[in-house]
């Protein structure tokens, strides 16, 4: 599938991406969410594809299924939108904003010309970063429009999503992360965004490897071998692409300032297997002065699965178990060394 990149390449820059997720708002006293790779840079009172559209993202399910983005999709400035990196900057530059069950949240869109209007349709993904949306979110309050077009063009809405009575969010380092995504139905995109938020009302989950329930089947693994196989020397190629890329980036002062904060260390025991999930230690020099620590857990987990179409009705009951079958990413695309996409199943 890499390979066809190339060939679509010039196509891409084509796409004129006019919508953007600029703030989420939950609970009272909690810090706004900020869509991934929403650059506060970029002027918002024009509608011009440079800069004017460079951070809307794109989420196509066509390129989550060719290998080319992640679940999140992909910016025109940044390409594609690695999920757990961008929930652990968040995390650390406190723009995760807080959730409960029934939470309405207040989500402003910056439609940047026609087709970034309404209307929007959100969903949930439960464990932060496996790719697999268990749970679509009510939307009301929503941005007008027929097929993702109005004549509003510069101008932001704010919409109301309601978090679902059930569900329980497991992923982030902080282990209570969900990832909720946005998109409107233009044919030029779907254009919209992710945002992560953390959930208070639930015990943070505690990670233990024997308990973590993902499992690939055999013909999927197998596909996935085949397949990066055709792929990896396009991909590196791309990797080589992309690296250009980041340089002129950085020389143009255009990429997004990262907050860095010291990762907590998450001792585990040599008897861990069957055993129970360890207790993250207090920070990461007191972990190291109580003794050497045989493993350590660095907040982005890597996950796998296939996104789920949205609605507007919270009809979608929460999935005990979702399979989903699909091909992976090719490494160090657009900056990133992406989530491989697996088929996986989620026990309840």
């Amino acid at each position: 599938m890499i390979s066809s990149i190339f060939y679509t390449a010039a196509l891409l820059s084509l796409v004129n991406a006019h919508g953007a997720i600029l703030n989420a708002q939950g609970e009272a006293g909690s810090p706004a969410s900020v869509g991934f790779q929403v650059n506060d840079a970029i002027a918002r009172n024009c509608t011009s594809i440079s800069p004017c559209q460079q951070d809307t993202t794109i989420i196509r399910d066509a390129e989550i299924a060719a290998n080319i983005v992640n679940e999140c999709g992909r910016t025109e400035l940044t390409g594609n939108i690695d999920i757990g990196e961008n929930t652990e900057n968040a995390l650390a530059a406190n723009q995760v904003t807080s959730v409960k069950a029934g939470t309405e949240m207040t989500v402003t869109i910056h439609q940047v010309n026609a087709d970034g209007a309404g209307p929007y349709v959100c969903d949930l993904e439960e464990t932060g970063n496996t790719g697999v949306f268990t749970q679509n979110l009510t939307v009301t309050n929503n941005v007008p429009g027929v097929n993702g077009f109005s004549q509003a063009k510069t101008q932001d809405f704010n919409i109301t999503v309601t978090m679902p009575d059930s569900m329980n969010c497991i992923g982030g380092s902080t282990g209570n992360i969900c990832t909720v995504r946005c998109r409107n139905n233009a044919q030029a995109g779907p254009f919209g965004g992710c945002f992560a938020v953390q959930q208070t009302d639930t015990t943070p989950n505690q990670n233990s490897a024997n308990t973590i329930a993902t499992a690939a089947t055999l013909p999927a693994v197998l596909a996935q071998v085949q397949q990066d196989q055709l792929d990896f020397d396009a991909a590196n190629k791309a990797n080589q692409v992309s690296g250009q890329g980041a340089a002129a980036l950085k020389a143009a002062g255009a990429e997004l300032p990262i907050v860095s904060k010291a990762a907590e260390v998450q001792t585990l025991s040599r008897e861990n297997i069957n055993g129970a999930a360890a207790t993250p230690a207090a920070s990461a020099s007191a972990s190291a002065g109580a003794g050497a620590a045989k493993g350590a857990s660095k907040g982005a987990a890597k996950g796998a699965g296939a996104a789920a179409s949205a609605t507007t009705a919270s009809t979608a009951a929460k999935a005990t178990k979702a399979t989903t079958a699909t091909k992976g990413n090719g490494n160090g695309r657009n900056q990133n060394n992406n989530n491989n996409k697996r088929a996986i199943k989620l026990s309840a």
